[in-house]
């Protein structure tokens, strides 16, 4: 018997995922508060934040931003790593050190 075909939408958004393909973990997993971070947009803007700190030019506004995010913020971040199930207080520990 032929096994039915999957969605073309299901396959579209499946291989729009590389680490659902790769089964690579999730870049900030060391930090995830219950064993998995959760995907989506607070994940991906921690992630973006993090880049823009460690990539762009100390004078961009993209990197004032950045350290205002990880290093200063009394509420976004958490509220940001509390919706990705990220240990906030762990991974603004470590980025401090890496400061």
């Amino acid at each position: 018997m032929e096994r039915p075909l999957q969605p073309l939408e299901d396959l579209i958004l499946a291989s729009l995922n590389p680490r659902a393909i790769s089964g690579l973990p999730h870049p900030l997993s060391k930090f995830a508060a219950n064993g998995t971070v959760k995907e989506g947009p607070y994940a991906d803007a921690i992630l973006e934040f993090i880049k823009d700190w460690t990539c762009e030019a100390p004078e961009s506004v993209k990197h004032r931003a950045a350290m205002w995010f990880l290093f200063e913020s009394e509420r976004a971040f958490f509220v940001a790593c509390s919706e990705a199930r990220i240990d906030a207080e762990k991974l603004r520990s470590h980025v401090r050190r890496c400061r």
